[in-house]
């Protein structure tokens, strides 16, 4: 097949975020949706997401916002007539959809063919003992597994082989469905929540090899059989730790060169075996005793570990897979002129280290289990780039954001020994402070080494921290004790406290003495060719490979590592302020180290920073940089706040979750907009209860616009005194004007910022970005200037509603007090439409009939 044959092509995108289900999938559409109407073929997306980029800013030809199910798609399907369809970019849900709409013949009668996969390998990833037999026929070793469909079938298997286990579901409806059991009571658990998020009802039991080392490998294969290593990773944490809870590093930091061959000789054996056009992941377990591996997972489709190696290598690879599907073979592919011709067919070399560390939910969800197992618990991850694996763990560590990383080592833990020694067998999130506190206490590398399945090599290079440490206590403003702790991944902060002074003291010290940061472009040929990626990271050597942007420089500091509440929603604020920015012939430039973040799509920013958002990071970049303007949202307010004190012109944005929950069915809104000087009113919105969806909802639904003609005409009367209220708030920017019922009349309650959430919504409804009536009013601009082409709401006809949605099923949360349905504990966002709002919500419920709203 060529790219002619193609005239259109159907993207089903991967809805609501959730737990493993980051911005990696929408950031994928982006880019990839982007690089094939580049190639001239029509792009239809189908998504739900109301914090989509890729549904927003003509990243497709068309978008359908509607419900993720086989029977809307294949309406679209029947209405649009696409030559093809890509099955890689909707995660496993995707997955589950098109295996539905093949079985109904949709895609046969309408003549669609599916790229990249064939319909063998569908079935092989939606039921992994299929791929199990593949793999086996293929002569590549996999673990002892079964199928079962009820309890005893399962414990008559644990009889053959004996606990440990591991149960995962057929077909699941989410990512993190894999749980091991150590007893019966584990295994009963276990088989009740698999069967419940499987398709199919079924489960498959499969021996346990908890405590081997655990590698991940990332290819790409085009039509002609040519296929290439992207990346490979490997796992801090043994198996027995979900890969996405683990600290991952890549390159590989402790396996042989012929090890590594063996893994990139399977991962490209599997992908021609299975004739998989594009990318895939491969995870591996290795016996560090015996040196035998077993293959344990195969992905296709676009995940966290895709992102990740897209992200340490420098590599497009999205762009590079958008060719692949359309038939585009790799040694045809057209890349920018910032990169050589060859990259494509080049496998990357890294100079570098990159280090992700995942991020919990537990500041929020006090209720959620801290033991670290294979059912996966973390919300989000942020990486950490280096010259060596302590500076690329070091920043990685402060990109979390968490306040007690700041200061690594030395600092006591009050753990029993009996307390610690249980820590370490039985790893919990945050382990990093507890393996420090063992060194610390004298415990030796080689029995640390046994009790946590770790490789020793990570010990000796945690001890190194320690050392440089504990240098850097001893010799206050001592030059060559800095110079090597900033070096190694140590910060201002850091000898600020090791030294008992002030950032500011040791900032001019550093600089007195030339111990400066300089920057390294993250490219594929570890130096050895011309590219020209644009994204950085800073170390502490002598060339600098960061120059200024030329033009009109913005920096904008981006969300950091995602967190359930809000992440999802600054991610798509920042995406969108990055590519209005742009629009406006400025030159942004975006501060991130989230891998998964839409934002780092390569044509949004016109430079990336890889670095954490301490003071002291940003203070190097903005050294370089020299901006006319900083954009901050609301998690960063105080850094804003510092960095204003400091002389930068800061512009805040401030626009978060709603100030309350709110639940009744009384409770209207006006939208509205300002320059400070006039008022434009978006229209009227409302919160309504949960159970108008269906019962057992906790969380609100949010409806824009409101149809209802007498409150829209008691809100009418109410206008000048709204636009009196909010200009008395004298700062321009989206407001939320809250209504309440006093006496049978509605009267003003609060104003607040509009919610990230609603701007999604408003967006949606009209076709047209509220981000960017709200960066032009930041930037000065006049009402009447930003407004003059916007969509006239109230003319819609269509009811908007959408509903948040949680995790509190799948990281097992059940405790009422607890289980409330705040917007604090999102972790996505649901939307739909219909002509009333009865139909709105029927479609919000379609395909979600189990989401956890």
């Amino acid at each position: 097949m060529n790219n002619q044959a193609l005239q259109k092509v159907l993207i089903i995108g991967a809805g609501h975020n959730d737990i493993g289900r980051e911005g990696q999938h929408d950031a994928a559409v982006t880019q990839i949706g982007a690089a094939i109407r580049k190639l001239g073929i029509a792009v239809v997306l189908v998504d739900n997401n109301a914090y989509s980029v890729a549904a927003e800013n003509n990243f497709a030809d068309k978008v359908y916002i509607e419900p993720l199910t086989v029977a809307a798609l294949s309406k679209i399907i029947e209405t649009e007539q696409p030559d093809g369809l890509i099955p890689s970019l909707g995660g496993i849900q995707g997955v589950n959809l098109i295996q539905g709409l093949i079985r109904n013949n949709v895609l046969k009668n309408n003549q669609v063919r599916l790229l990249q996969w064939d319909q063998e390998t569908i079935d092989m990833i939606v039921n992994p003992a299929l791929m199990s037999n593949r793999l086996k026929a293929l002569g590549e070793p996999v673990i002892a597994s079964q199928v079962v469909a009820s309890e005893p079938e399962a414990f008559a298997v644990v009889r053959k082989v004996g606990f440990p286990v591991i149960v995962k579901s057929v077909a699941p409806r989410i990512e993190a469905s894999r749980q091991l059991c150590e007893d019966e009571d584990d295994l009963e658990r276990a088989l009740t929540m698999g069967f419940k998020v499987s398709a199919t009802k079924q489960c498959i039991v499969e021996q346990s090899i908890v405590g081997y080392k655990e590698l991940e490998f990332v290819g790409v294969r085009d039509q002609k059989d040519t296929a290439l290593l992207i990346s490979g990773m490997e796992n801090f944490d043994p198996v027995g730790i979900h890969s996405a809870d683990s600290i991952i590093f890549a390159p590989t930091q402790t396996i042989t060169d012929q090890e590594y061959q063996q893994f990139r000789t399977a991962t490209l054996k599997i992908m021609r075996n299975l004739r998989i056009v594009g990318s895939c992941h491969v995870q591996f377990a290795l016996d560090p005793t015996t040196q035998n591996y077993y293959v344990i997972k195969v992905t296709p489709y676009f995940d966290r570990t895709m992102a990740l190696a897209a992200r340490a290598t420098g590599y497009p690879l999205a762009r590079v897979v958008a060719n692949l599907l359309v038939g585009i073979s790799l040694a045809e592919v057209k890349l920018p002129s910032n990169y050589r011709k060859q990259t494509a067919l080049i496998e990357p070399v890294l100079d570098h280290i990159v280090c992700r560390i995942p991020v919990w939910p537990f500041n929020v969800l006090k209720k959620v289990s801290h033991q670290l197992d294979t059912v996966m618990e973390s919300t989000g991850s942020v990486i950490g780039i280096g010259r060596s694996t302590e500076e690329a763990l070091l920043k990685g560590l402060r990109s979390t954001d968490e306040s007690r990383y700041h200061v690594i080592a030395n600092r006591p833990q009050n753990y029993s020994e009996g307390e610690l020694i249980q820590r370490l067998i039985h790893p919990q999130a945050g382990r990093m402070l507890v393996l420090l506190e063992a060194l610390n206490r004298g415990y030796q590398i080689d029995e640390l080494a046994e009790l946590t399945k770790i490789d020793a090599f990570y010990f000796y290079k945690l001890s190194h921290i320690i050392e440089i440490e504990k240098a850097l206590r001893e010799r206050p403003f001592d030059v060559h004790a800095l110079g090597r702790a900033k070096y190694f991944g140590f910060t201002d902060e850091d000898a600020a406290d090791a030294w008992h002074s002030d950032v500011t003291k040791v900032h001019q010290f550093a600089l007195e003495n030339e111990i400066q940061a300089t920057f390294k472009e993250v490219e594929p040929t570890a130096g050895e060719f011309t590219e020209q990626t644009n994204t950085y990271y800073s170390t502490y050597e002598f060339d600098n490979e960061s120059q200024q942007q030329t033009g009109r420089r913005v920096v904008v500091i981006g969300t950091g590592a995602n967190r359930i509440g809000t992440n999802h929603g600054n991610d798509y604020l920042v995406s969108q302020l990055l590519f209005y920015l742009k629009k406006a012939d400025y030159e942004p430039i975006l501060i991130n180290a989230n891998p998964n973040s839409v934002a780092m799509t390569p044509r949004l920013a016109s430079k990336r920073y890889v670095e954490p958002k301490q003071y002291s990071d940003i203070l190097n970049i903005l050294a370089i940089e020299k901006p006319l303007l900083i954009f901050t949202t609301y998690h960063d307010y105080r850094l804003g706040q510092q960095l204003s004190q400091d002389g930068y012109q800061v512009i805040q944005i401030n626009n978060d979750l709603p100030r309350e929950q709110i639940k009744t069915n009384d409770s209207p809104a006006v939208e509205v907009i300002t320059d400070g000087q006039d008022v434009t009113i978006f229209g009227i919105s409302e919160i309504i209860a949960g159970n108008n969806l269906r019962t057992n909802v906790r969380g609100s639904i949010e409806v824009f616009p409101i149809r209802d003609k007498v409150e829209n005409q008691a809100i009418k009367a109410l206008n000048q005194e709204i636009k009196k209220r909010v200009l008395a708030f004298g700062v321009p920017g989206l407001y939320t004007v809250r209504l309440t019922i006093v006496d049978g009349q509605l009267q003003l309650a609060t104003i607040e910022p509009m919610s990230i959430a609603m701007m999604a919504l408003i967006s949606k409804a009209s076709g047209s970005s509220v981000t960017r009536l709200l960066l032009h009013i930041k930037l000065g601009e006049a009402l009447r200037k930003v407004m003059y082409d916007y969509p006239d709401v109230n003319r819609l006809e269509t009811v908007y509603v959408q509903a948040n949605t949680f995790p509190y099923n799948q990281l097992q949360i059940y405790d009422e007090n607890e289980v409330t349905g705040e917007p604090g504990h999102a972790t996505g966002t649901v939307i739909a439409h219909g002509k009333t709002l009865r139909d709105a919500l029927t479609e919000l419920n379609a395909g979600n009939e189990d989401t956890d709203f």
